[in-house]
C-alpha cells in the first residue's frame, strides 16, 4: 500500500483563495463596505464643490461619460 501523505509535506503551499469554504456573507460585507466608502468619497466631493467651489472632475465623483 502507498504511504499516506500529509498535506503539510507538500512542496507547494495550499491556495486558500481557491477554496470553496469562503463564507458568502463575509464577501457580501466586504462589497458593501467598499460601496459605502465610494459613496462617502462622492458625498465629500459634492460637499466640497457646493460649499467651497472646488472644481470636480468626472473621475473624482465616478460619473460616466455621456455620448453627445
Amino acid at each position: 500500500l502507498p504511504l499516506a501523505r500529509s498535506p503539510y509535506g507538500l512542496p507547494t503551499p495550499l491556495d486558500g483563495a481557491a477554496s470553496a469554504l469562503v463564507r458568502p456573507y463575509l464577501a457580501a460585507h466586504e462589497r458593501e463596505a467598499e460601496e459605502a466608502a465610494l459613496q462617502q468619497r462622492r458625498r465629500l466631493a459634492l460637499v466640497l464643490a457646493a460649499d467651497f467651489g472646488v472644481d470636480l472632475d468626472r473621475h473624482l465623483i465616478g460619473a460616466q461619460e455621456v455620448a453627445a
